[in-house]
């Protein structure tokens, strides 16, 4: 390469060196011209009114919903009459037709006697609200996946804006190491690094595009939109407060979390059950009427009311399993409950020790670590520029730089993930919610292991 460039003598004094610390005006920051969207509880709430008509989870909650109600409806009070149609003939020996009738009619009818058809009510109604329940627990679990998606697709755009402000950075830089070269103050080897880090940077910019582009793909597969429809740049999310585990935060998760309502509610449902088979042991109690009638001339000739009962004593006590079994399901939803009360405890601290870690690491890169790499950065091009550094000390201050900027933009997403799960825990829309929930004095606990 250098028998391929010429220089006189005086070449150097004719050409001025590019003076390569202006390039740190060259931004790697990935800013646009036009806003980004702001991830908020107003873009969510229109996210989610445009998925109820569209997703087809929510579509297939909502059916089960109606599906529940109508169940609710279709409980009788009472029951279908039994009709029934004869005809009666005699023996030699009996009366005749025209003496006792011949055409035999009846009429029968279940009385809703022991608060039966309530129980059986109660336990329709039970059910519609365990739907009911589970319907908003799909509607606050598509929120969470919203929020994650639009979080990702920030995290992307922003790895993307990175890299493409990487890859003019370097090109740049690449331009006044070949400038510099020509004119005998760059080495050849400066050259090739220049060369070889814009070259990759190229290849890394085209991944990001792509994964940005599956990030689109990701939301608009929940908001079953066209699948490759492209979104606008989504801002990563601001710092938030840090929040503690306090007694507000895990009473509202306990009181709010939406599973645990459907668990909740399914104790509700088998408790109305096993009333309803607690009544089974009793008889059914029945009316009827029967008439007889003479075909020869329609008179009536006799009628008869009746009433009859089922004997259950004999089954008595496959009647008391049946109600053992349902007050067994009654105990294991309960205790299944309990258990899912437990793990919400502990997930919600996780939660919270993440939140803390995630917030830590974006202060630290916001505020010591990023400002220290674009001090070092121009340092070392200031120094390279007098000829009293190493280009590699460029290089490998702006890829600590730009690999610090991705660092808080992770963590910031990070944070904003865990506060929406923490939204989901708590039945929150407002992360601000989760915040207030966590300001007051959290709970601390040492560190001494349980005996065993």
């Amino acid at each position: 390469m250098r028998a391929l460039v010429r220089r006189s003598a005086n070449s150097a004094s004719v050409m001025k060196p590019f003076p390569i610390f202006l390039l740190i005006a060259v931004s790697v920051s990935g800013a646009t011209s036009s806003p980004a969207l702001e991830i908020n509880p107003a873009l969510l709430d229109q996210l989610v009114a445009e998925a109820r008509g569209q997703n087809p989870a929510l579509e297939a909650a909502a059916v089960r919903v109606q599906a529940a109600n109508a169940s609710v409806g279709s409980v009788r009070t009472w029951d279908d009459p039994t009709a029934s149609f004869g005809i009666w003939a005699s023996g030699p020996g009996g009366f005749g037709a025209s003496e006792q009738g011949n055409l035999v009619y009846g009429l029968d009818q279940k009385l809703p006697l022991q608060n039966r058809p309530q129980l059986a009510r109660k336990v329709a109604e039970a059910d519609a609200e365990r739907e009911r329940f589970a319907a908003d627990f799909e509607g606050l679990k598509l929120r969470r996946e919203l929020t994650l998606g639009l979080l990702n697709l920030a995290l992307a755009s922003r790895k993307a804006d990175l890299a493409e402000a990487d890859l003019a950075w370097l090109e740049t830089t690449a331009a006044s190491v070949d400038h510099r070269y020509r004119v005998g103050q760059a080495s050849q080897v400066d050259w090739l690094k220049a060369q070889t880090a814009a070259a990759l940077a190229s290849n890394d910019l085209t991944t990001e595009r792509a994964e940005r582009d599956h990030a689109w793909f990701s939301v608009n597969r929940l908001l079953n939109r066209e699948l490759h429809a492209p979104w606008p740049d989504i801002a990563v999310p601001a710092l938030r407060p840090s929040v503690g585990y306090t007694p507000e935060l895990i009473a509202a998760a306990l009181d709010s979390e939406p599973w645990l309502r459907v668990l909740r509610q399914e104790n509700v449902s088998a408790q109305a059950m096993a009333d309803l088979t607690h009544q089974a042991r009793l008889p059914d109690v029945r009316v009827g009427l029967q008439a007889w009638q003479y075909s020869g001339n329609g008179s009536l000739k006799q009628a008869m009311a009746t009433v009859s009962f089922s004997v259950p004593w004999f089954n008595r006590r496959k009647y008391d399993s049946d109600w053992k079994r349902d007050q067994e399901r009654k105990r294991a939803s309960v205790l299944e409950a309990e258990d899912y009360s437990l793990s919400i405890r502990e997930e919600l601290h996780h939660h919270v020790i993440d939140l803390d870690t995630a917030r830590r690491q974006a202060v630290l890169y916001q505020g010591q670590l990023i400002p220290l790499a674009e001090q070092t950065l121009a340092s070392a091009q200031i120094a390279w520029e007098h000829g009293l550094g190493s280009f590699q000390e460029i290089l490998d201050a702006h890829r600590l730089l730009v690999a610090d900027q991705l660092g808080l933009a992770q963590s910031l997403t990070e944070q904003g993930s865990l506060l929406a799960g923490l939204c989901f825990l708590t039945g929150s829309r407002d992360p601000a919610t989760v915040v207030s929930l966590g300001r007051s004095e959290p709970i601390h606990t040492d560190n001494t292991p349980p005996v065993p």
